[in-house]
């Protein structure tokens, strides 16, 4: 999964930067799908798709895993000294700093679609 982001990244023109985000937030997102979606459930399969778009790539990631809505996700306490700290909670944190939109539906039948986007910097003809 790591690589096929990293493939299409590359091969739709993106940056370094721009394929290291998009690469770290589509492992966490997936991350969360086996240990949160899938935990107590038979293992059930994951999609992850790439689009280039004029002015963003977009990746979207299918399961039939339990639902959660990304804008529930708690925000992580940042602030106290890292020791005192709740374990966990970082992910959701983690894929709003690397990307810059996320949706997120889930279906009647179980199945969830998640879609990150990345905009990409217009680089001017020529």
């Amino acid at each position: 999964m790591r690589d096929f982001v990293e493939r299409a990244c590359r091969q739709a023109g993106g940056n370094e930067r721009i394929c290291y985000d998009l690469k770290l937030a589509v492992d966490e997102a997936c991350s969360n799908i086996v240990d949160h979606g899938y935990a107590g459930r038979e293992p059930g399969t994951i999609g992850v798709a790439f689009k280039a778009e004029a002015e963003r790539f977009v990746v979207t990631i299918t399961d039939h895993g339990r639902a959660f809505a990304p804008s529930s996700a708690p925000t992580p306490d940042l602030t106290s000294d890292w020791r005192e700290r709740r374990t966990g909670e970082l992910g959701w944190h983690l894929i709003r700093q690397m990307v810059d939109e996320i949706n997120y539906e889930s279906d009647s039948g179980g199945g969830n679609r998640l879609t990150l986007a990345k905009r990409v910097p217009r680089v001017p003809p020529g």
